[in-house]
């Protein structure tokens, strides 16, 4: 907790001050010096209100809907094209490096037994697969 301690040398400086913290704490403020010969002043509000049970946090808001931007129109180049040779060279300097049975593994995760068994379409997945397991294709 913070404590700021003022002097006030002027006594009714002083009387409203004293005034104010009282008045912030829910007593009623006592007039005093020519603030006593004026009218009261209505009496503020308790400015804190009494506890409450704790309430829930509100509920986050649903996000905002997504903007649905056209997509740039940036040419884009075709993927690289893999013939069944670059794969079984790709594949001969696995088996060199002793990782025949992750290629082997790998053939059978594409549902085939031989390179020459993958369909032209699984050429790009499998040459991928292969630079996973160190190939240089």
């Amino acid at each position: 907790m913070l404590e700021v301690k003022v002097t006030i040398e002027a006594a009714e400086l002083a009387a409203a001050v004293n005034n104010l913290a009282a008045a912030m704490n829910g007593a009623k403020p006592i007039p005093t010096g020519a603030a006593a010969t004026q009218a009261p002043a209505p009496a503020m509000p308790n400015p804190m209100p009494a506890p409450t049970a704790p309430v829930a946090p509100p509920a986050p808001a649903a996000p905002a809907a997504q903007m649905n931007y056209p997509a740039p129109s940036v040419p884009l180049a075709a993927p690289p094209q893999y013939t069944v040779d670059q794969i079984m060279a790709a594949g001969a300097t696995l088996m060199d490096a002793g990782k025949v049975n992750e290629l082997m593994n790998l053939l059978h995760s594409f549902g085939v037994q031989a390179v020459m068994d993958l369909k032209p379409e699984q050429l790009g997945a499998f040459a991928t697969a292969m630079r996973d397991l160190g190939a240089k294709i």
